[in-house]
This record gives C-alpha cells, structure tokens and sequence, in this order.
C-alpha cells in the first residue's frame, strides 16, 4: 500500500470511492480496511500532518460517509451473492429439464395420486364437520367451546388445556382406580393394590385393542384430515370417551338425587358449559366410538347409553313435552345427533313426505307452487289469525286450524290465486283460526344449540333439514321488534337476551348464509294454508272491518269488559226509554 492510493482519478473522484462503488467491490473493500487495521499503532504514533497517512485516513471516512455505513455495505454483498445464486440455480434446473425432457414436476405428483389411489367416495362417510367459514362469520362464539375439547378439531388449544386433568382423572375413575393418600404398611395390601393396577392395565390395553380396530372407520366421520399417527388418535378416543361415558353416568345419579361429591358437579357454572360444548359439531366423536366403550365398561342393570345422553342434555332446552324414548340401538351420528333426534319423533310420524310434494289436487294431480314464505305475526293479526301457546306438544310439532280447508270446497266463485283451488265462502269461524305454537326458550345456552343444530343439517346430506324449516318459520313470523313483542305476549318467545330488538336480530341470523329448499319443508302445508287464509279474507272488506273490531275489543279482558259494560248500558237506556214512552200509548 503506497501513497497513490490516496490520490484522486482524472474526474476529481477518489480512488477508493471508485473502487467500493464498482462491483466485485467487496475484496478490494476488506484489503483496505484490513490494512488499515494492521497499521492502526503506527498511524497513532506519528504524526497526522503527515501526507499519506493522513490523505488515507480522510479518504476512508469519506468513502464509509458515501456508503452511509458497514452495514448496508455488506447487505449489498449478500443480495448481490443471493441474486447470482439463484440465477445460476434456475440455470442448471432448465438444462436438467432440457437433458431430461419429462413432464414437469406438478404433473408427475399428479400422476403419483393416482396410482396411490383417491377415494372419489370419501365424502358419504362424513359425520363430524367444520362448520363452514360462511356460517361462522354469521356468529363464532356459537361453534367454538368454552371449556372442552371433544375429538381433534380443537385439541391442543390453550385455553381448553385445564379440562384435560379432569379426563384423565375420569378414565382412571372408571377403571376403578383409587389413589392411596397414606403408604400401605401391610405387605398384604401392597400385593392387592399391586394385582388391582394391573387389573386396571389389562382393562385399559382392552380398550385400546377396540378402538384401535375401529381407527380407520373413525377418521373417515371426519371431514378434515387428521394428521396424527395411530397411537395418538386411538389415545385420544380412549381418553375422550371414557371421560364422556364417565360424565354421562355420573349425572345420571345425580339426577336421581343421588350424591355426587366431584368438582365439576358442585361447581354451577363448570356443568351447564359443559352441557353447551359437547353439543357442538366440532366437538364430537364417533358415536359407535362411545358405544364399543359402554359395552365394554357398563353393567346389565345400567341405563343405555342413549338414555343417558338425553338425560344429561335435557336441562339445556326445556320442552313441554316429556323425553321421548329413542331406539337404543339405533344408529346415531354422535350425541348431538341423538339429541337433535329427540325433538323430531312426534314431527316425523305425521310427515311422510316432505314439502309440495304433499299437495295434490283432488284428481291426484300434483300442483304447481308459487312458492312463499308466509307473513310476519303482526300482518297475520291485523288479519284476524289468533296466535296460541301450543302446550304439551314437542317444540317443532305447529299447528293452524286452517288445514282443514283444503279439504272443503262448495258454492261459490271464490277460487284461491295461488293454488286455483275452488273453496267456499269465507264464514265467521274462518274468521278464528288459530296458529299454534309450542313456547320456545332462548338464552346464552340455547342459541349454540340452534345453530349447530342448523350447521349440522347444513352439512350432511342423510340430516332431514327440520329445524332450518322451524327456523325458516320463525324467521318469516319475525320482521321487528315487534313481532317479538306479540309472540312474547302470548308466551310463544320466553328469552333472557335483553331486548325484544335482539331476539329479532338473533332469529333472523338464525337463517343468514342458509341453503334451504321449500321442497323439503315439513311445514309447507301450514304455509300454504296461512298464505291462503291470509289472500282470502283480504279480498272482502267486511272480512277487514271485522279483524279490525276483533283486534280492538277482543284484545285483552279489560277492553271486552268495557264493551260488555257499554252494550248493557245502552241497553238498559233503551229500556228506560221503552217504559218512558210505552204509558203515552196506552192512554185510553
């Protein structure tokens, strides 16, 4: 290194300047800097007057100054490197290509699909879902637990870890184990508890043995992939059914009144949230899981098992009706299908097709729907139709008296718009329909139900859509604030939400993101018959005048007392004036 390093080119720039602004410029930039670092003693001692050392060390101030640091010096020379790299690595893949002349590499992992197979009938063994995404942008909270997670779509979440001590400690209760708190001193009752564990690991690799049998079929319910080995699902089915099977028969006793001296029991807020979790789609198992469990661990005497799902998920919607005996050895889905199936058995005996297809002309020929949705509660009202608490009856067992009419056809020109059937004049009885329907409860623990229940008829095909029907219904009968107001009146609607504003924007919610078909509505005779009522008492407006004086003196008790009180003083005026009069006349 000399002194002409310091000195400047031609265009007044310096040459160190043009050498790290010039590319390869890395080397030549490390030789100067390791340079000057190797003369840094001999700098410090003489003077900086000096020439040479001192051109040196302003020019590498300047040129570090230009290139603002050390720092952007070297990310230059990564990107630089990285840049040539890749374009030397996209080199050798085309001139690989080019000497190999085969299809390109989607096409050969396409190719090795198929022969590894695809199963094109993957889809009808589904039971289990995820909710799709449509629907949970609609309202979350209702798809996703609170406190426990049932099967793989939601194991491993953080905040549902503190339940998993509470599984373990229940599968170890139901194979009978019990912890010793004080150390056995008798050697003879060492052996026993010895002999009892091992009884306990025989039962426990039993159950393993089952399951594992089961495996494939149990990873086909559901509808996403589950990437885990055998070992960790057959795990986790063992653990997660026996801590169900466990819970189920432990409410069982309790709801006997029997006593139940366990946390989640005397805890009141830990037993209806789990009530309201293991009611979600995503939170399932297998129902034929739970089944091979309880044969394998139940006792001749017990309850079945079905009998005990329903006994434990009964409190979280009340019904007028009492809980309807289920086939036990049915085949069910998982508990939120048994559960749901409790609801449809009264429903299901009176309905033997659905929708249109039940309508028929009286030659038997099928008849062709303008296919609507009926009108809201208080349109229904302002035409006369009575709204009635339908007790004793399953929640989606509705009723309207005008079903009858159908049936009645004579004198008359009167046809109906949309069905062109002939019917008879309209009467005053016609005037009193009614619509019947059993009370519906709503709150914080109901309305996941709702929805799930929904989601699941949304997602499997074999699942009669009954309760998109009933809430299609309901989302027809409800418009506002009050239409709540009239149903709640007359103890149809019983919530805790708050307003009767939340309840409308709940119910109509209840139907967002829904495909529904008219074609398979249980409740489309009712419909048809309401649609019909309602265009024919409209038609005169007598029918009008007289929904009208219904409406606002057949209210409430205190108007029909007061237009009683009204008719008996006029007539008593008309007898005072009858005797007022009536002497006159009789005068000779």
């Amino acid at each position: 290194m000399n002194d002409g390093i310091a000195e400047s080119n031609a265009g007044g720039r310096p040459l160190l300047y043009l050498t790290l602004s010039t590319p390869p410029f890395e080397f030549v930039y490390v030789l100067y800097i390791r340079w000057f670092l190797e003369n840094l003693p001999t700098i410090c001692s003489r003077e900086l007057s000096e020439g040479p050392f001192w051109s040196l060390f302003r020019e590498l101030t300047r040129a570090l100054k230009m290139a603002s640091s050390g720092a952007a010096i070297l990310g230059n020379i990564r990107t630089w490197k990285l840049r040539k790299l890749r374009t030397l690595k996209q080199q050798q893949q085309q001139q690989h290509r080019a000497e190999k002349k085969g299809p390109p590499e989607w096409v050969v992992d396409i190719h090795n699909c198929i022969r590894e197979g695809i199963r094109y009938d993957l889809g009808k063994c589904w039971t289990i879902y995820r909710v799709p995404h449509n629907m949970k942008e609609v309202h979350r909270k209702a798809y996703h637990p609170k406190l426990i997670s049932i099967g793989p779509f939601h194991c491993g979440q953080r905040h549902l870890q503190v339940m998993e001590e509470h599984k373990m400690r229940y599968l170890l209760r139901m194979l009978g184990y019990e912890l010793e708190l004080d150390a056995c001193k008798d050697p003879g009752e060492v052996e026993e508890t010895d002999a009892r564990n091992q009884g306990i690991l025989r039962e426990l690799e039993k159950l393993e043995a089952a399951l594992k049998e089961l495996e494939p079929r149990a990873r086909e319910c559901y509808s996403e992939f589950i990437d885990v080995d055998t070992d960790t699902f057959v795990k986790m089915m063992v653990i997660d059914g026996c801590f169900l099977i466990e819970l189920l028969r432990l409410y069982f006793k309790f709801d006997r009144g029997e006593d139940v001296d366990d946390p989640i029991f005397t805890t009141r807020w830990m037993l209806r949230t789990l009530q309201r979790d293991l009611l979600m789609l995503e939170n399932q198992i297998p129902f034929f899981i739970l089944q091979a469990l309880f044969n394998l661990t139940s006792s001749s005497q017990e309850a079945t098992l079905v009998d005990l799902v329903l006994t434990f998920f009964d409190p979280l919607l009340p019904r007028e009706a009492n809980i309807p005996k289920l086939d036990p050895v049915g085949e069910y889905e998982h508990m939120l299908d048994v559960f749901r199936s409790s609801f449809l058995t009264s429903v299901k005996g009176k309905v033997t097709t659905f929708g249109w297809q039940q309508l028929q002309s009286p030659n038997n020929i099928p008849l062709v729907q303008e296919r609507q949705l009926i009108h809201c509660v208080e349109e229904l009202r302002d035409a006369g139709l009575k709204v009635k608490k339908r007790e004793g009856f399953d929640l989606l067992d509705i009723s309207f008296d005008g079903q009858v009419m159908q049936n009645l056809s004579g004198q008359g020109e009167c046809k109906n718009r949309m069905h062109n059937l002939p019917h008879r004049k309209i009467s005053l009885l016609d005037l009193l329909q009614v619509l019947e329907i059993p009370p519906l409860y709503i709150d914080d623990n109901t309305v996941p139900l709702f929805f799930n229940f929904v989601a699941y008829e949304q997602c499997d095909e074999d699942a009669e859509p009954f309760f998109t029907n009933f809430f299609m219904f309901f989302d027809s009968l409800i418009n506002s604030p009050t239409d709540v107001e009239i149903l709640h009146k007359y103890g149809i609607i019983n919530h805790v939400l708050g307003t009767n504003k939340d309840v409308a924007h709940l119910v109509n919610n209840l139907c967002r993101e829904l495909v529904y078909d008219l074609d398979e509505c249980y409740l489309s005779n009712q419909m048809k018959d309401i649609n019909e009522y309602y265009d024919r008492f409209f038609r005169t407006r007598w029918h009008i005048w007289w929904a009208n004086f219904v409406n606002q003196y057949f209210s409430s008790p205190w108007a029909l007392i007061s237009l009683l009180a009204a008719i008996f003083l006029l007539l008593l005026t008309a007898v005072q004036t009858f005797y007022t009069v009536y002497p006159y006349y009789r005068r000779p």
